[in-house]
């Protein structure tokens, strides 16, 4: 199988929200939407592939007995790391430019 994806702790926005089946399966589980930026919290090696939990979205109570709810890694993409820009900086490039 192939390494995963994402690695907790990871920054990820959600690209596929469509939980359909997932929510008609048990109402109350969370699921995550497009656009805000989640958290990977952990990931399980499932049979499909692996699943992540969102440090954002908490499930573990709405299914005792079973795992948590997890997503598969297919529905999500990495956030770029974004380099910290002093507006200083900036502001004397724009004047400098």
């Amino acid at each position: 199988m192939n390494p995963p994806l994402f690695h907790p702790g990871q920054a990820v926005v959600c690209t596929n929200d469509d939980f359909t089946v997932l929510r008609a399966q048990n109402p109350a589980i969370q699921t995550p939407k497009r656009g805000p930026i989640y958290t990977v919290r952990s990931l399980y090696d499932t049979p499909r592939g692996y699943g992540l939990t969102l440090a954002e979205i908490s499930n573990a109570g709405v299914a005792p007995g079973f795992p948590e709810a997890n997503f598969h890694e297919s529905r999500f993409a990495a956030v770029p790391d974004v380099e910290e820009v002093s507006l200083a900086e900036l502001m004397e490039e724009s004047v400098l430019a």
